[in-house]
């Protein structure tokens, strides 16, 4: 290969892996940013056919999922938004809302354990662990007895994490049609 193609080609190719490291450290991280209500494609339609009825359902539920958002409070729609950035640097990396991940998907959280004692355990689950709590235990054990970390969240920021994954696992369920799965 000639000085010339080089000069050209290796700038080229240095940006595509600086460019490829980003990607993956924001993959990675769960920082990438995503859909906010999208959470499955419109159904494809044949040329010149009127939408059918999977298509129409597709469109109420996108439709009930972007009403169910802007029906928030003022309130609600800021913790909503706090929350989503603190789930983001706090949480992402080891929880989904539907999908196991290290931890236990958090969709319906809020129907399993209390507000207080999820402020205990984000805070120091490792003292209720070894307080006997029963479903501290289990989940404990569920997980390969990996414990999770503490976090020095005020109470206030933890309910703005609740408020988002209740929110989005809403949007899920409303846009899959399908119930979110609760760790029971």
């Amino acid at each position: 290969m000639s000085r010339n193609a080089l000069t050209l080609v290796f700038p080229a190719a240095v940006v595509l892996l600086v460019c490829s490291l980003v990607v993956l450290f924001l993959t990675a991280t769960g920082l990438e940013p995503g859909p906010l209500l999208v959470a499955e494609e419109e159904p494809a339609r044949g040329c010149g056919v009127v939408a059918d009825s999977a298509t129409l359902a597709w469109r109420a539920r996108v439709a009930e999922a972007q009403q169910r958002r802007a029906s928030l409070t003022p309130a609600d729609a800021a913790a909503v938004d706090a929350g989503d950035a603190l789930f983001k640097s706090n949480c992402a990396q080891c929880h989904a809302i539907d999908d196991v991940v290290v931890g236990p998907a958090l969709a319906g959280i809020g129907q399993r354990r209390p507000l207080p004692w999820i402020v205990k355990w984000v805070q120091n689950s490792s003292r209720v662990v070894a307080s006997g709590d029963e479903y501290g235990v289990k989940l404990f054990n569920q997980y390969q007895k990996q414990q999770m970390p503490s976090f020095q969240l005020s109470a206030e920021q933890i309910q703005q994490i609740m408020k988002y994954v209740e929110v989005e696992a809403g949007n899920r369920v409303v846009l899959s049609g399908a119930q979110a799965v609760a760790l029971n």
